[in-house]
């Protein structure tokens, strides 16, 4: 079986390494590997060694041990079955975007069947479908950041549902069929009877956000069950704001990201090299 998580070693040690600006090169020489065996680790043709791991590890600031159980596939977070929280429900749904997975959400408030699209998946017909199935009212679209994989068919669904869409002040504008409505940080969007608290995540995209309600947060590409997103923007920022404002939630928090497994804050606080 396939390893589960959406970042595996090579991707990791690529991820900070160009989050701290560093070549092969620097890595390699701070290491004591070669640039070809550091080239070869980030494209999955060379396993590393346990030494070489934790030494990759010191040179780019990561966590050893838990690089180590990503690297020997020693990890994975535990499935989550059904939300069993009293008030809200969670739909994933997930479709090929450029061959690789991608996720949005349905949450759904349980007490008026009111529900809140998070992302796209770059298939609206999918939504609609679960829309249909599960026979709830959309009433928002939230979209945690602009990336085409979020984004596509952002204009279909609003056409379809006539929801009103949020995204970050600072967050590029993706194609919209609609007028975007602008949040930061702290506001509040309500879904029925819960509210949907704006939390910053930037780093990856520069209004990168994520919605937390109750024991649940959406976390776009913020932070990814062992891993974080591409830190295209900021790798400080996008550590900076995934320590402050998503692992200070409470352990139970369940953390839905844009790409692989559903996980929780105390999972990642445990086990992502990162932090």
């Amino acid at each position: 079986m396939a390893y589960a998580l959406e970042d595996e070693f090579g991707d990791i040690i690529g991820k900070a390494r160009r989050g701290q600006n560093k070549t092969h090169a620097d890595i390699a020489a701070e290491a004591g590997i070669t640039e070809s065996d550091l080239t070869r680790m980030e494209q999955y043709t060379l396993k590393p060694t346990e030494v070489q791991v934790h030494k990759l590890a010191e040179v780019l600031n990561l966590n050893g041990k838990k690089l180590l159980e990503i690297a020997t596939e020693q990890w994975e977070p535990s499935p989550i079955a059904q939300h069993d929280d009293e008030k809200l429900n969670v739909i994933t749904v997930s479709t090929p975007f450029g061959g690789w997975p991608v996720n949005a959400y349905l949450l759904i408030c349980k007490a008026t069947d009111e529900a809140a699209i998070i992302d796209t998946a770059a298939s609206p017909e999918l939504i609609l479908k679960q829309l249909d199935i599960h026979k709830v009212n959309p009433t928002a679209i939230l979209l945690t950041h602009s990336h085409k994989d979020h984004t596509d068919g952002l204009p279909r669904l609003q056409k379809a549902t006539g929801c009103n869409t949020y995204i970050h002040k600072k967050e590029p504008k993706p194609q919209t069929a609609a007028k975007l409505h602008e949040v930061i940080h702290s506001d509040v969007v309500s879904i029925g009877d819960m509210m949907v608290t704006v939390l910053d995540t930037p780093g990856h995209t520069p209004g990168g956000c994520s919605f937390l309600t109750h024991t649940s947060a959406f976390v776009g590409d913020a932070i990814f069950a062992g891993s974080v997103g591409g830190p295209n923007i900021s790798y400080q920022d996008e550590i900076n704001s995934v320590r402050d404002n998503i692992l200070s939630l409470p352990d139970d928090v369940r953390l839905y990201p844009g790409h692989g497994p559903t996980t929780t804050v105390g999972e990642e606080k445990l086990h992502n090299p990162f932090f």
